[in-house]
C-alpha cells in the first residue's frame, strides 16, 4: 500500500475468508487462495482476488488433480504478459505416500483461454510435509523451496522450478552447507543479475548471505556466495531473539524480518530499513504491492470461471 495521501482504503482488503480457505500466493496486485474441502464437500477450488478492482475469479482444478486426500497443493499467481486484465496460475501438487518417493505434478492456467496446460511431473526423493513455502518469480520461472529426505534419511532443501515458457519442471539442490533446519531463515530470490538466488540469515547474528547460480569454468551452473550483508539499523539483540525471515516483496526487492516482537522491511538495494509494527506472531507473510492502472481488473476473462464483484 502507499503512504498517505495515496493509501488505498483498508476496506478494500476486507474480503471475508471462509473457514479453511488459505492464502498461498500474492503477486502483481493479485492474491491466490486455496479452498478446503470436507469428505462430502465440493471440489477444491482456487480463487484469484484483485482487492483494488474488487473482483474475484474462481478457478476449478484439473480433474486429474482434484483428489485432495492424495495431494499437497501449492501455487502461484501472476499477471499475464498479454495484459488486458488476464492472469496465470501455476499449480503444483505433491503426491505423497509414506516411505516412498514423491511425485510432483505441475500445470499452468491462463485466464485468456480459460484452460489448464498439460500436466508435467517429476519424481523427488521423499517429500517431508512442512508449512507451505511462498513462491518466487525468478526470470520467467516460478520457484518453490521444498524439504526432502534422502535415502540416508538426511534432510535438505531443494528448489522446484517451473519454467513458464517451456512448462517444464526441474529440481536444483542447495549447497550442502545450507542446513535443512533453517526454518524462517531461508528464501529464494532473484540474484542481482536476474538469475536464480537465495538469501539465508545467520541466526542470532544480524547479518545474511546472498547466494546465486553462475557458470563455472566448465560451463556448469554452480552455487557461489555473492555477498554478505549486515543489518546495521536493527536494534541490539540483547534478548537473544532469532532473526526470522517471514516475507519477500519481489517488486521492491525487500525482505520482511521479525526480531522479537518487531517487524522490519529491509530494501536490499539501498539497505534502507523501515520499522513496521509489533506483534507476537510468527508466520509467513505475503507483501501486497502493485502499481495499479485503471481498467486492469480481472473480470474480462474467458471460460466459465465465476467473477464476483466485491
Amino acid at each position: 500500500m502507499l503512504d498517505r495521501p495515496d493509501r488505498i482504503p483498508g476496506a478494500r482488503f476486507s474480503m471475508p475468508l471462509h473457514k479453511g480457505n488459505r492464502i498461498i500466493d500474492c503477486r502483481h496486485g493479485l492474491v491466490l487462495l486455496l479452498s478446503s474441502r470436507q469428505k462430502s464437500g465440493p471440489p477444491i477450488r482456487l480463487f484469484v482476488w484483485d482487492p483494488v478492482a474488487r473482483e474475484q475469479r474462481r478457478v476449478i482444478l484439473p480433474p486429474e488433480l482434484d483428489r485432495y486426500h492424495m495431494f499437497i497443493f501449492n501455487g502461484a499467481v501472476l499477471r499475464s504478459a498479454c495484459g488486458h486484465g488476464h492472469f496465470q496460475v501455476a499449480l503444483v501438487a505433491h503426491y505423497v505416500l509414506a516411505g516412498n518417493p514423491t511425485r510432483v505434478f505441475a500445470c499452468l492456467y491462463s485466464s485468456e483461454n480459460g484452460i489448464w496446460s498439460n500436466i508435467n511431473s517429476l519424481q523427488l526423493q521423499k517429500f517431508e510435509a512442512t508449512p507451505e513455502e511462498p513462491s518466487t518469480l525468478s526470470g520467467n520461472s516460478i520457484c518453490w523451496l521444498n524439504h526432502v529426505v534422502g535415502h540416508d534419511n538426511s534432510r535438505r532443501y531443494v528448489i522446484l522450478e517451473l519454467d513458464l515458457d517451456r512448462q517444464s519442471l526441474a529440481v536444483t539442490e542447495l549447497p550442502p552447507q545450507i542446513e535443512a533446519d533453517y526454518a524462517y531463515k531461508l528464501r529464494i530470490m532473484p540474484a542481482e543479475d536476474g538469475g536464480l538466488g537465495f538469501i539465508v540469515l545467520s541466526g542470532l547474528q544480524l547479518h545474511a548471505q546472498l547466494w546465486k547460480r553462475k557458470p563455472d569454468s566448465d560451463g556448469l551452473a554452480v552455487w557461489v556466495l555473492d555477498r554478505t550483508i549486515e543489518f546495521k539499523g536493527l536494534p541490539s539483540n540483547r534478548e537473544g531473539y532469532y532473526l526470522c525471515l517471514v516475507g519477500f516483496a519481489e517488486e521492491s526487492n525487500a525482505i520482511l524480518l521479525k526480531l522479537g516482537l518487531c517487524f522490519f522491511m529491509v530494501y536490499l538495494q539501498s539497505m534502507e530499513l523501515k520499522k513496521l509494527s509489533k506483534m507476537n506472531f510468527l508466520g509467513r507473510h505475503y507483501p501486497f504491492e502493485y502499481c495499479y492502472a485503471a481498467g486492469t481488473g480481472i473480470g474480462d476473462g474467458h471460460g466459465g470461471d465465476e467473477v464476483n464483484n466485491m
